[in-house]
């Protein structure tokens, strides 16, 4: 379960920025009875202006998760870390960005972060709260000269483990590689927890690869088929199938994209497909390959299998622009679903960036609450600044849609219709 993100200086994100799915009314450091879930929001929504940063912190969230996985593998055999800081500063200014989960593993919250640049891991730390209180378990800086303080409530080889940390691998990566018990699953907790989905040209791909990796586990084949049904699109059974590639058709692909580019393997056992079948009125069934569907259809079940996979094991979904390729009342749906304890007994979240208003307003199947509800705004140096409805004073009665339209949160595009006017032979009169 994730209580909050922050981080600083990841793309248009300069200064520290904290996302916090942490109920405002918790005044403690845990909640009473370490009920978390009943102390932490299903869902956040993120609102803003084309290119104020919304996608910027999903992606920073992405890039952590991408460090704790890959830093002492994949990216072990790179000659620098990767770096994505605030490029609007001079070269000179820019010092490492910094990111930190707060997660709760086990019942106990932790706090785990790092600052790196390109030259590795500046610092790391992890601590943890098992009885309310601040507790340090290890604590690392670097990147010249690492050095690990331990304390002693983390058991475990540590100090045989902190020889094999490098400039550019995070502890917990490598300690998580060893089999560190409580350290495992930690990193289990931040790589294994989170599904982010995302629409755009790079990621065009992602829907059926969500899919195909969804209903290939025999515990998903009922969601495969009930999740059409809910949508009502008139699906009534998915599968995959694999294909053999001709002789001609390998040679064509290695000759065009050549031996890097193309994985062989998976030439040689074939190419997977989906296939679909539709009900009709007839007796019988038709099935139509993935191709001929449409991609609100490979959307809806590219966002609703992981969204349940999260109700039955829990974790975070992460969606970008929930509401382009999907109905809104399907949009409605899926956020009602996290928002239902009936139906989300787990606690899973639910953390998307959207420009759906209606999502705000009284008249909407589901309503977010001020808590839900976060914006992001580019100041006059183009950093994203971002900020919760819930610092604004509400009342029940108020429509969020109407006032965020009407720009009392800010968040919203200034149009200059002049900078056009004059491109086109002169200035509005």
């Amino acid at each position: 379960m994730l209580l909050r993100f922050r981080v600083a200086n990841h793309r248009s994100i300069r200064d520290e920025a904290e996302l916090s799915l942490v109920s405002p009314s918790l005044r403690t450091i845990t909640p009473p009875g370490g009920d978390w879930a009943a102390a932490t929001t299903r869902v956040a929504a993120i609102y803003g202006a084309n290119a104020a940063g919304k996608s910027n912190l999903l992606d920073a969230i992405d890039f952590a998760i991408g460090a704790v996985r890959k830093s002492a593998t994949a990216w072990a055999e790179r000659e620098v870390f990767p770096f994505q800081p605030f490029l609007l500063v001079p070269t000179e200014d820019r010092g490492p960005s910094f990111y930190e989960f707060s997660l709760v593993e086990g019942g106990v919250r932790y706090d785990y972060g790092f600052r790196c640049s390109e030259r590795g891991v500046h610092e790391e730390w992890l601590f943890s709260y098992p009885e309310g209180r601040r507790r340090r378990l290890f604590v690392r800086h670097g990147p010249e000269n690492v050095s690990i303080i331990f304390s002693r409530n983390l058991s475990g080889e540590n100090a045989a483990l902190s020889s094999l940390v490098r400039p550019r691998t995070l502890f917990l990566s490598v300690a998580a590689n060893a089999e560190h018990k409580l350290l495992k699953m930690i990193h289990q907790n931040i790589v294994q927890q989170f599904y982010y989905a995302r629409y755009n040209e790079f990621d065009k791909n992602f829907p059926l690869a969500m899919i195909m990796q969804q209903i290939e586990r025999e515990d998903s084949q009922k969601n495969a088929i009930a999740l059409p049904k809910m949508a009502d699109i008139g699906i009534v059974g998915v599968r995959t199938e694999t294909k053999k590639i001709s002789a001609r058709q390998k040679a064509i692909l290695l000759a065009a994209l050549g031996p890097k580019e193309v994985d062989t393997q998976a030439l040689g056992e074939g190419q997977r497909f989906l296939t679909f079948t539709h009900a009709t009125k007839h007796e019988a069934d038709f099935e139509i390959p993935q191709d001929d569907q449409s991609s609100g259809t490979l959307a809806w079940l590219a966002l609703a299998m992981p969204a349940l996979h999260a109700f039955q094991h829990g974790g975070v979904l992460l969606v970008d622009e929930l509401d382009a390729s999907l109905h809104p009342h399907l949009a409605a749906a899926l956020i009602g679903m996290f928002k239902d304890s009936e139906i989300n007994r787990s606690g899973a979240q639910l953390v998307f960036t959207t420009h759906g208003t209606a999502f705000m307003s009284p008249e909407s199947p589901v309503t977010l609450e001020p808590a839900e509800i976060w914006f992001t705004e580019k100041d006059a140096d183009g950093a994203t600044e971002l900020y919760s409805l819930a610092e604004y004073p509400t009342r029940a009665s108020d429509n969020f849609s109407r006032r965020y339209l009407g720009g009392r949160y800010g968040a919203i595009p200034i149009i200059d219709p002049d900078a056009l006017s004059e491109v086109l032979g002169g200035a509005r009169t």
